[in-house]
């Protein structure tokens, strides 16, 4: 799954390379680089998202038994069906427009003045479906 990943990453910036009229060659040193930042986005966003995940859906640390099975438990329930996708996870109303994606999105791309939702403001209007993709998946 990793490997087709980024695959698909290194696939993706070839193309708008070409789009934009750049010739690049991927030499090893070029994909390295390539492989590195795509492995520091998702790193960076799990870290962001399961703070945010945590706090939302009021999942709570605790060694006790109770807890973690009560965490679980919700944890399971949440993914099934991809509930945890809907403004209302129980009813399943108002499909991608949680708080939470809208928080993780924020988080990630548009938190300060160098943030790339901010620099690169063109390229998230209107919001990329991989960008809320990404951001759902590091959700569960």
């Amino acid at each position: 799954k990793d490997i087709l990943v980024t695959a698909i990453s290194i696939f993706r910036c070839l193309i708008a390379c070409q789009l934009k009229g750049i010739n690049i060659k991927l030499t090893p040193l070029a994909m390295k680089m390539l492989l590195q930042r795509t492995s520091h986005v998702r790193g960076e966003l799990k870290t962001k998202m399961r703070s945010l995940t945590r706090s939302f859906y009021g999942f709570r640390s605790s060694e006790s038994r109770d807890v973690i099975r009560q965490n679980r438990d919700q944890a399971e329930s949440l993914k099934e069906g991809s509930s945890f996708i809907f403004k209302d996870w129980i009813t399943k109303t108002g499909i991608y427009k949680t708080e939470l994606l809208q928080d993780g999105i924020n988080v990630m791309w548009f938190a300060n003045r160098s943030d790339e939702g901010i620099v690169y403001n063109k390229f998230f209007n209107p919001m990329p479906i991989k960008v809320i993709a990404l951001t759902l998946t590091a959700v569960s």
